[in-house]
């Protein structure tokens, strides 16, 4: 577990070649990360064998103040979408099938990232108890085995209200302050839009996979599995029959793409 900041610097400055360094938030054991942005670079990995190397940490950012970030070749990247933008065009792979394909996935990819991502977690944190957000910090340490530090612990652990009012501040400035049943309206609308989508494709934008599966497990798999104890709106919209066929396609991604070690992957890190 890396817990130090080093701004501008590299982390593996005895790097492999062509090794990429995947530094994230830890996970639980029913999560290889809590940030859906982490879990989606590592299954686009993973999707394309792409050897990588996780690093977990706490308090380590990338150039642009956050986590993941990926180090490959002494070089640092930043924002899981440009991350995988780089990595695509590094490793020459076929992104999507056509331009129509590309355009449709990047729309998903927007509102996944984006809408979902903070109606999911205005759910998850700002309708919760504290109490609920300290037992879901103190299962992430539980899960990997990691005592943080005095210090650490008393600004990051202890600052939780803050964490929550600047969580809050960012969901209510991207969508507006409404009720919390009009936010679990957005989200079932998100959620219903992408089973729309999805149909009876295998997957989102066909029979073939693409970046764009890999961030709707990110964050819908992430949101679902993390902790499971702690119940959201987006719990129930996936445990509904009207739902049914999209939690079957984030449980046939989940096994695609990580089988049995989704449970147990931020052991590996």
């Amino acid at each position: 577990m890396i817990l130090g900041k080093k701004e501008g610097k590299l982390y593996e400055e005895n790097y492999e070649n062509d090794v990429v360094y995947l530094f994230q938030f830890p996970g639980t054991k029913t999560s290889p990360s809590i940030s859906p942005f982490s879990v989606k670079v590592e299954a686009f990995y993973r999707l394309h064998n792409i050897k990588y190397k996780k690093r977990n940490t706490i308090l380590g950012r990338g150039t642009n103040g956050r986590l993941p970030f990926v180090e490959l070749n002494g070089e640092i990247i930043s924002d899981s979408q440009i991350i995988i933008r780089r990595l695509t065009e590094k490793m020459q792979l076929q992104a999507y099938q056509d331009a129509q394909s590309a355009a449709v996935g990047h729309t998903i990819d927007r509102m996944l990232d984006n809408h979902t991502f903070k109606t999911v977690h205005l759910c998850l944190i700002i309708h919760s108890k504290l109490d609920k957000l300290g037992a879901l910090i103190e299962r992430i340490a539980l899960s990997n085995r990691v005592v943080i530090p005095s210090a650490s612990a008393n600004k990051e652990i202890h600052s939780r209200v803050d964490f929550h009012s600047r969580l809050e501040s960012r969901v209510t400035t991207s969508i507006g302050s409404i009720t919390e049943e009009q936010y679990k309206e957005l989200l079932r609308n998100d959620v219903l839009q992408l089973q729309t989508i999805l149909g009876k494709n295998k997957f989102l934008l066909g029979e073939e996979p693409t970046s764009f599966d890999c961030t709707a497990l990110g964050q819908l798999g992430v949101a679902y599995y993390t902790t499971p104890s702690l119940r959201t709106s987006l719990h129930d919209l996936l445990d509904s029959d009207e739902c049914t066929d999209l939690k079957k396609y984030v449980e046939r991604r989940k096994e695609s793409i990580y089988g049995i070690e989704f449970f147990y992957a931020h052991a590996k890190a």
